[in-house]
């Protein structure tokens, strides 16, 4: 109609189209494996002072155990206030498909455990979420939860099966439940712990990412 401009296309725009889910997933990864590497680096930065705090001791320039006392002290402090700070956490940087798996027989002892642990936080690893296990936005990259439930999002409602166990993250196949006071009271005489209803947030199976290779 005279007058009337068409709606323009989006991909005709000069930014071009809109990004992807996938790609800004593939952004916030890199984001994310950047804070790592910080927090490795923070990590070799904390055991070097470590280090210079005992050559400073053994020379008697200082009282090591003054400094771990003050240390503790300031340590809390930080804890207290980054508590309400934004964390990414990220799962083993493991090969889950070669980690050896526990040898406690689940399926057993689903119907008196009511699978207990697919309540507990998990931390999934880059692996884990390319092979398209959803993680929680809001927390960067705990594997999503029922809300309603607490319990895991492949965990079936009626058998607790595990839906995604092909492709399961590694902390999901190493994870030994006997000595776990918060699935099971009694392993030998399959008592369950008592129930909990508060899941979130839950308490964590593996929260950190371990470093592939020492701190030189």
């Amino acid at each position: 109609m005279a007058g009337i401009k068409p709606r323009p296309d989006p991909a005709d725009s000069a930014v071009g189209p809109a990004a992807t889910v996938a790609e800004l997933e593939e952004g916030l990864r890199q984001l994310h494996r950047m804070e790592m590497q910080t927090k490795l680096t923070l990590e070799r930065v904390e055991a070097q002072v470590a280090a210079a705090i005992k050559v400073l001791h053994r020379a008697e320039l200082v009282n090591e155990q003054v400094v771990e006392a003050e240390a503790d002290v300031q340590r809390m402090r930080i804890y207290e206030k980054r508590q309400s700070d934004a964390q990414v956490q990220l799962g083993p940087d493991v090969d889950k498909h070669t980690v050896a798996t526990s040898p406690v027989d689940c399926a057993t002892l689903l119907p008196p455990c009511k699978a207990r642990c697919c309540r507990l936080t998990v931390a999934l690893d880059f692996k884990d979420i390319e092979d398209g296990l959803r993680w929680e936005y809001a927390r960067p990259y705990l594997l999503k939860r029922d809300r309603a439930t607490g319990y895991c999002v492949y965990s079936e409602a009626t058998t607790h099966a595990c839906s995604a166990y092909d492709v399961r993250p590694s902390i999901g196949r190493t994870y030994d439940r006997r000595n776990d006071a918060r699935v099971g009271a009694d392993f030998e005489a399959r008592k369950p712990a008592p129930w909990r209803d508060d899941v979130d947030p839950a308490p964590p199976l593996v929260q950190t990412r371990l470093p592939t290779s020492p701190a030189r």
